[in-house]
């Protein structure tokens, strides 16, 4: 047994519900269902049993939950230790896409602030730049890992984390015809000019489903929300934006999410299989942090 098999054993016993522990462990469902049952192959008996669709602990899987506490607990308080007297030799080069700052991720910098007064000994040299830019800089090199806003998708050489993740839209005026529609499918942006983070690979799914559904679309990159919001409500401008229906929308402006299931999200970004120490610790420290945000 591992400790991320006893993590996931005991996100499902407090949740006592598979697709429910899942999101605890940011893992598929049948991720979950597979460590657990290849625990209950080395333990040679069930841990949980179904009853009309209830989850229960066995008597064998009381008395592992007892056992798995405490070493999951030990596990990570020897972690942080270790963590904490980390050392780099040079500062973490961090890029952070100008499309996600300060609207899409309002928190990150009260985030790098925590994660530096927790790890003194490590410096993050952060950067902003366009979102095009931030992911050229980290495949030549110049950055050791970078955030960006993607739908999904990644460019060769590249490992991405999900941060983040909400349906895709189109932000426009009230006034607009389309506004009125419960949803936006590509066809309807034949003709349009559309406002985008940047135009590399980590778009590719919205120009694939423009170019299936006939639609020649005119896409403009743009860095900043609030320039975005400006030319949208101004000028009768169209822009991708995420859907939220949490979030109270601009008197002005309404985004009308996607028909075709396109994801907008944050992502932290590193070169395949180059990220040291500092860097995966940086990703593992946001990470929950904006799961919890969500």
């Amino acid at each position: 047994m591992t400790i991320q098999q006893l993590t996931i054993f005991l996100a499902v016993c407090q949740e006592l519900n598979y697709t429910r522990a899942a999101g605890k462990v940011y893992m598929s469902r049948q991720a979950v269902r597979q460590n657990i049952a290849e625990l209950e192959r080395e333990l040679n008996g069930p841990l949980f049993e179904n009853r009309q669709n209830h989850l229960f602990l066995t008597p064998k899987g009381r008395l592992l939950r007892e056992g798995a506490q405490k070493a999951v607990e030990a596990f990570h308080s020897l972690q942080q230790t270790m963590n904490a007297d980390m050392v780099s030799e040079k500062p973490l080069r961090l890029g952070v896409s100008l499309s996600l700052v300060p609207d899409y991720l309002p928190s990150l910098k009260k985030y790098l602030a925590a994660f530096g007064a927790s790890y003194p000994k490590l410096r993050v040299n952060e950067m902003q730049l366009t979102n095009d830019e931030t992911v050229s800089m980290l495949l030549a090199g110049v950055l050791d890992a970078c955030l960006v806003m993607d739908m999904g998708a990644v460019r060769p050489g590249l490992e991405r984390t999900e941060l983040s993740r909400h349906p895709a839209a189109v932000l426009m005026r009230n006034s607009e015809a389309l506004v009125h529609r419960e949803f936006v499918g590509a066809r309807d942006l034949d003709g349009l000019s559309l406002y985008l983070p940047g135009l590399g690979d980590e778009f590719a799914p919205l120009f694939r489903a423009c170019r299936e559904a006939g639609a020649e679309t005119e896409f403009v990159p743009m860095t900043g929300f609030y320039q975005v919001l400006y030319h949208v409500m101004e000028q009768g401008s169209f822009a991708l934006n995420r859907y939220d229906p949490r979030e109270e929308a601009h008197s002005r402006v309404r985004s009308v999410p996607f028909r075709e299931d396109l994801p907008l999200c944050s992502s932290f970004l590193t070169r395949e299989g180059e990220s040291d120490a500092p860097v995966r610790l940086l990703r593992d420290w946001l990470l929950p942090h904006f799961r919890e945000a969500l």
